[in-house]
Order: C-alpha cells, then structure tokens, then sequence
C-alpha cells in the first residue's frame, strides 16, 4: 500500500495548494501539489502521508470529495479583501480557535469572581467620530495625549501600551507561531492581528512577525474595534484610509491620533528642516512608531503631495523588504520563560495558576492553555510573580 498511486479529487488540491500559500514549507511540497494538480505525477501513499505533515492538513483530508468548510468566526471581517484570502490557512484557524478558548476560560473565571462587563467594549457605534473614541480610550487607559515620551523607543512604547490594556482588561496575546511549534510560522501576508470581542474579556492578539512600529499600529487599531464592539482580522500593511470601509477608517485614524496627536505632529513639522526621507525618520523616533504612520499623517495633514506620499511609501516598502528577508536569516531562540511570559497576558497567567493552585482549574486544562507542561507552567507562573506554589 506504501507504493500504491491514489487519488486525490481536483477541488481538494485546489483547496491545499491555495491553503499552503501562508506557509513556511519548502518550495518542493508546493512543486509537488502543483504536479499533482497538472496530472505529471500521480501522488503515492507515502507522498500524501509526508505532505500531510508538511502543511499540518490531516490525512484524511486528502482522500475527500469536496474540500471541508473550516470556519474561521474572524474571517469576514477581515480589513481588506484579497483574492488570497479566500480560505483561511491552518495556522490561522489553530491561532483564532486557541485564542478562543483562552478568551472563554477568562470570561469564565471573570464572571465567577463577580467581575462585572467592561463598559468601554462596544461603547460607540460603527459611525462613531474617531476624537470621541481616541479621548475615551485615553481615559480608560490613563494615556496623556504625549504619553509616548515616557519610553525611549518604539519596543518600550509597545510594552506601555500593553500593560495598559492588560491594566484596563483587555487580554492582549502575541506569537509569531502555532503554539510551541517553529515550524508553523504565521504568515504576515495573511494577518497582522485579530480582534475576539467580549465584554468580559476582550481578545487581540499580535502577529510577532510585524515589524516594532506595525505591531504598536495593530494594537492601537484592534482598540478601536473592540470600542466599537467589532470582531476584526486586520490585514492592511499601511494602515490605509482609502478602499477600505468607513469602520476601518475610523479604526485606521484613531490609532493614527493616539500614536501622532494632530497638534503635536503640526508642531514638529514645522520645526523640521531635514530633507524629506530624514524629516520622516526623525519625527517616527519622536513619536516612537513607524515612518509609514508619519508618511501617512503627513498626507492627510496636505503636508505632502498624493506622488510624494506614494513615492515614500514605495521606498519604505523597498526597506521592509529589506528587513524582513533580514528578519528571516536571524535564529530565533532567545530565552524560553522570556519569550513566554512575552506571547502570553500576564493577567491571563496568574488567574489562570491561582486557580488551578485552589483546585478551581484541573492543571491539563492549564498546560494545554498555555502550550506548556507541568515543569514550564510552574516555572512560568514563577517568572511572571503573583502566584506562590
């Protein structure tokens, strides 16, 4: 049977091979899918046995008839619409359904302790008017509209930002992989952040893959929706206010004013007399976020020409290229109870070990929560304070 040719149905191929292209695989599954697809090989046991591991599909699924129908509860509302995301990949369906069930242990521990619905979640509409909600998540968060000079760079302004949310409880997780696998990265191309909406425990969660300055965007982005009470799959590698809805618009300008308040940015133009490229770069240090943010008011603020906005954003375009073919030849590594205690919500961690430590949460729910085991959960939980065991 090992060498024995099957059959694999045409839909189902045009399924995977569609699926796989948010997948960190080498090009030799791919070439191999597309000759099966073309009918210049025929796949054997073996082959489908090995590809099946490869791109995390179950084996199963290659002798179907129809392709399954995996829901993904975000996917329609993703920013911007692309042929490319017509079917969610894997590791976002694995991502969104672990998100999920964290988010629902957390409302279930929340609500058990008499925590009441967090008034801010779904407080404005989806017409709402983008300075009323950036004055509202000020408040909530206890930001000056200046906030962004108590740290000293974009990583620092990243982790004030969070320890906000997660002061205001807002869960806010972070990974660049499914769970503990490295194998299994996630793909920037597909998403950079999704929004679960709860008014017990409200959901983001950051694709680590994003540059510094695009994971503070897509956090203060993801804020917006969860104000206006929207789940969202954030998509957009600009953080467009054009061919995008007016929800996405709304979300796409108040980060934008949290992160460059109006007056402040006014000021600091005017100030400078660098040349453009280094007008932009300097004022992005200023304000601790990406020079495409920058490039961006500054068009909206008719600082710039529509031709010198795109002609920077072509040449910022060319340096993220740069930094992510970078990114990719570094090893990843790093101290493990660190880049833990990073992906995961601190808040999330200690609720969860005091419970299992009172016997409220049986310590397998807590492993496969948090993707570890006996050994690295306690020492998690040690790392990030708060629980005596």
């Amino acid at each position: 049977m090992a060498g024995m040719n099957l059959k694999i149905e045409p839909s189902i191929l045009n399924w995977m091979i569609q699926k796989v292209q948010f997948y960190d695989v080498n090009n030799s599954v791919v070439e191999l899918l597309l000759k099966w697809q073309s009918g210049e090989k025929v796949p054997t046991f073996n082959q489908i046995e090995d590809v099946s591991k490869k791109i995390n599909i179950p084996f199963g699924y290659f002798f179907l008839k129809t392709p399954p129908e995996d829901e993904c509860k975000i996917i329609e509302f993703r920013t911007v619409e692309s042929m490319g995301l017509q079917e969610p990949s894997r590791n976002l369906l694995d991502t969104v359904d672990a998100m999920s069930d964290a988010q629902e242990w957390m409302k279930g521990f929340l609500r058990d302790n008499g925590a009441e619905e967090l008034s801010f979640v779904g407080k404005y509409n989806k017409e709402a008017n983008k300075d009323d909600i950036v004055d509202d998540i000020r408040r909530v968060l206890n930001l000056e509209e200046d906030w962004f000079n108590q740290t000293d760079s974009i990583t620092g302004s990243f982790k004030y930002l969070r320890e906000r949310c997660e002061n205001a409880g807002i869960l806010v997780m972070m990974s660049g992989i499914v769970g503990q696998n490295t194998r299994r990265k996630l793909s920037i191309s597909e998403f950079r952040a999704f929004t679960l909406i709860d008014r017990y425990a409200p959901l983001v969660f950051i694709n680590t893959c994003d540059t510094e300055g695009g994971k503070i965007f897509s956090l203060l982005h993801e804020l917006a929706h969860i104000w206006t009470g929207t789940e969202s799959l954030y998509n957009d590698q600009f953080g467009n206010t054009e061919n995008v809805s007016s929800l996405e618009k709304v979300c796409n300008e108040t980060a934008a004013e949290i992160l460059v308040p109006q007056k402040l940015f006014y000021k600091k133009w005017k100030e400078q007399t660098l040349d453009m490229r280094d007008k932009v770069a300097d004022l992005a240090k200023y304000f601790k976020c990406s020079q495409y943010v920058i490039v961006r008011k500054a068009l909206d603020s008719s600082f710039i020409s529509k031709k010198s906005y795109a002609d920077l954003v072509d040449q910022l375009t060319l340096d993220y290229k740069k930094w992510q073919e970078q990114r990719n030849k570094k090893s990843s590594g790093g101290d493990y109870y660190k880049n833990m205690g990073a992906k995961l919500d601190h808040r999330f961690i200690r609720a969860l070990a005091g419970s299992a430590k009172e016997g409220r949460t049986q310590y397998t729910d807590a492993y496969r929560l948090t993707n570890t085991n006996r050994k690295t959960f306690s020492r998690l939980a040690d790392e990030i304070g708060g629980v005596r065991w």
